[in-house]
């Protein structure tokens, strides 16, 4: 009788921990990316692009109170996403002619009004200045970001309309931040209407974007987890392309300065873009943690350019 509920304890024990462990993966693997990639990836007010009510506009008050009149239009994806955009001419009184465009590319944490401390030098220099919120920011459609790459799609539509529009005034130089800095990384390799690029704190890969993003808001690291949350993200969001490592990166072939915190300087990523693109197109330096000297270097490098 001893050795019989002896059996019959082990088998409860087995199965009690055989559930268990059921119930950790479930929670670990299905629940908690389930509620935590939304949260990573997707743009704070997601919930509103459910209102059939909701509609975004391209409104440039903030700029206007500023004492700028932007010229506002509208980029439509080929994803069919409408990205809200602004165009600032250089005085004319000053200036006959239009000495270059500059596009800048907002960080997908923030929005094209972060961007506006370097509006008034660049048009006081003769330059146009272009401004968007890329998908999933500020006034712009779209819920999920898709690091860099979809965004890089987006920035080429940019360029072909201001082309089309006879608004693209060489030089053309980018300026794109964060998730802004691979949409500019990835465009370059394409349109070879863009002369020089300036990457702030690009990602380079999505497995550093998703790994990044998890570690700065405090995510689980689980194992696999780089592989899980990325299966999760691509089940979500519908993102079409596999995860890319510091193996899958391309050499650039167009001039670009790429501006790193000491944090990302000696990464994988970093090290691997440099390996494989001549020095004669691609710079890296430290990027000033006072936001103050990153926009002054920012515009000396543009005013370099001219």
């Amino acid at each position: 009788m001893a050795k019989l509920m002896s059996k019959k304890t082990r088998e409860i024990v087995q199965t009690t921990a055989f559930l268990v462990l059921l119930a950790l993966f479930i929670v670990f693997y299905i629940v908690y990316p389930l509620i935590t990639m939304p949260d990573l990836t997707a743009r704070a007010d997601r919930d509103r692009f459910e209102e059939a009510e909701f509609t975004l506009e391209n409104d440039p008050s903030f700029f206007i109170d500023l004492g700028l009149s932007p010229d506002t239009f509208s980029i439509l994806t080929n994803d069919n996403l409408s990205l809200a955009a602004l165009y600032f001419h250089p005085d004319p009184a000053i200036y006959d002619s239009v000495r270059g465009t500059v596009i800048l590319l907002n960080d997908a944490s923030s929005d094209r009004n972060s961007l506006a401390a370097y509006l008034t030098p660049l048009m006081d220099s003769g330059l146009a200045v272009v401004l968007y919120d890329q998908r999933a920011t500020g006034q712009s459609n779209g819920i999920y970001h898709f690091g860099g790459d979809y965004e890089g799609e987006d920035l080429a539509e940019v360029i072909i309309r201001l082309n089309f529009i006879e608004r693209l005034y060489h030089p053309v130089i980018v300026v794109g931040f964060g998730l802004g800095g691979d949409a500019l990384l990835n465009a370059e390799r394409e349109e070879v209407r863009i002369d020089y690029g300036i990457a702030v704190n690009p990602y380079l890969t999505t497995t550093n974007w998703i790994e990044t993003l998890r570690k700065e808001h405090g995510i689980l690291g689980i194992p696999l987890s780089n592989m899980v949350y990325f299966w999760w993200y691509q089940k979500l969001s519908g993102y079409p392309y596999p995860r890319s490592g510091p193996d899958d990166i391309p050499p650039l072939e167009t001039g670009t300065l790429l501006l790193l915190g000491d944090d990302r300087l000696e990464s994988d990523e970093a090290s691997a873009l440099v390996e494989i693109s001549s020095p004669e197109i691609l710079t890296v330096a430290p990027v000033p943690e006072n936001p103050e000297e990153q926009v002054r270097l920012i515009i000396n490098k543009i005013y370099s350019l001219l």
